[in-house]
C-alpha cells in the first residue's frame, strides 16, 4: 500500500479543502482533491513534485497546508540530494551557523503558517541575504 498524506488546502475565504497526497516512490506524486479531481506530477525529486502540486492548487486559489509550504522551510542542495527532496531545513536566524531542524515536506502544517510558492521564495532569498529576482 502506498503512503498517503492527508492534508488540507485553504482558499482565500478561509474554507478548508481535504487533499489526499500520495508522494509515491520517486516516480509520481498523485493528489486527490475532493470535489476537484486528481492531479499527478512527475518530476526529479519530491520537492519539485510538491512545488508543482502547490502551483496547481494556487492557480485554483488554494494554499496547501504542509511543512514544505512554510516561508521558513527549504532544503540545502546537499540535503535535497541526500533525501531526494523529501526533508528540508527550518531556517532559523538564531541557529544560523549551527544545526538546523529538519521536517518532512509532506507533513501537515497549520493554515496560518503557509504561503505561496513565490512568497516562500522571497522569504528564503531574504534569509540568505539575497535579492529576489523571481516573478
Amino acid at each position: 500500500m502506498s503512503e498517503v498524506s492527508q492534508l488540507t488546502a485553504i482558499d482565500s475565504a478561509g474554507a478548508l479543502w481535504p487533499v489526499l497526497l500520495r508522494p509515491g516512490e520517486l516516480s509520481v506524486t498523485r493528489v486527490e482533491l475532493v470535489s476537484q479531481g486528481v492531479f499527478g506530477s512527475v518530476d526529479d525529486d519530491y520537492l519539485s513534485r510538491l512545488l508543482a502540486v502547490r502551483e496547481y492548487l494556487e492557480a485554483r486559489g488554494q494554499l496547501l497546508c504542509c511543512q514544505g509550504a512554510r516561508p521558513d522551510v527549504w532544503p540545502s542542495g546537499m540535503l535535497r540530494q541526500f533525501e531526494n527532496g523529501r526533508r528540508a531545513y527550518v531556517l532559523d536566524h538564531d541557529r544560523r551557523g549551527g544545526e538546523f531542524e529538519t521536517v518532512d515536506i509532506f507533513a501537515p502544517a497549520p493554515a496560518e503558517v503557509v504561503v505561496s510558492v513565490v512568497e516562500q521564495g522571497k522569504a528564503v532569498f531574504a534569509f540568505y541575504g539575497l535579492p529576489w529576482r523571481g516573478e
